[in-house]
């Protein structure tokens, strides 16, 4: 079993090559009664020229006997043209899955034969289309294209997470080649973003300031209520201070003055006991 590659012309040329220009455009737009005109990117309806009239037909041949003589079974698995596999479309996973599965039920063969005996075969080919193509003229527009894209995509995310926008703000100003378009729009921005820091840091300030204060209040006004809930007392004098607490507990417990209410001097004597810290 072995994976053969045969070399074909195609009648039609492909046309689907990459635009040969990035542009910039302006849309006249309001929402809301609100003008969002805005810069926008698309490519010009020029695309390059793709030459190359080659298409690849992958099959898998079987030699056997019959009869003392050598016959052989082909199995196309799948034709592929030129530029599908300059442009990195191809994988024998998407193009053949369906009729290697078939050939292997059919076969009763492990799939993974198949795949390892197709992928040796092909992927020098792959490897020598995309370097070839990696030489034009296209592939050099195309990944420019995408670096100047790229590079629009973080621009315009760092600039909405810096002012807080997630709109069409950033296309006002800018263009795709990161032409500033309208200073004045900027300039607005800006002096907002500024006032509204400014703002937030004076109310922080603010803020700390009356915390501070408030807590100053109370720590010099209620210093005995703080400090209540640190005894100053010694082990002597707290052992002393017990015995009060028993002698006074019981004299004022509910269950020593059932025709009373004794609820007062019990909660004194429970704020002292805290205090003394008992």
């Amino acid at each position: 079993m072995y994976c053969v590659i045969q070399e074909i012309e195609t009648k039609k040329a492909n046309n689907n090559g990459h635009p040969k220009e990035l542009i910039s455009k302006f849309m006249e737009m309001s929402m809301n009664g609100k003008d969002i005109s805005h810069y926008y990117y698309g490519y010009s309806q020029e695309r390059f020229d793709r030459p190359i009239k080659k298409a690849y037909k992958v099959s898998i041949h079987m030699s056997y006997r019959e009869n003392g003589k050598v016959r052989k079974n082909q199995y196309v698995l799948c034709t592929v043209r030129y530029y599908d596999i300059a442009d990195g479309w191809f994988t024998i996973y998407d193009y053949c899955e369906r009729k290697i599965t078939a050939l292997c039920k059919q076969l009763k063969i492990d799939e993974v034969t198949i795949y390892d005996i197709v992928d040796a075969k092909i992927n020098p080919l792959i490897e020598s289309i995309q370097n070839e193509f990696e030489m034009t003229e296209e592939f050099k527009a195309s990944q420019e294209h995408s670096r100047i894209t790229t590079i629009y995509a973080a621009k315009k995310t760092e600039f909405n997470a810096k002012y807080g926008y997630s709109d069409y703000t950033y296309d006002q100003i800018y263009d795709v080649f990161g032409n500033l378009m309208n200073k004045e729009k900027l300039e607005e921005i800006k002096a907002a973003h500024k006032y509204r820091k400014e703002y937030e840091e004076k109310s922080r300030s603010y803020q700390e300031k009356s915390y501070s204060n408030y807590s100053k209040f109370f720590s010099d006004s209620s210093g005995s209520y703080f400090a209540s809930n640190h005894s100053n007392h010694g082990d002597g004098d707290k052992e002393t201070l017990k015995q009060f607490y028993r002698v006074l507990s019981k004299k004022f417990h509910p269950d020593s003055n059932p025709d009373k209410d004794t609820s007062k001097e019990m909660k004194l004597l429970n704020t002292l006991k805290t205090e003394w810290g008992l």
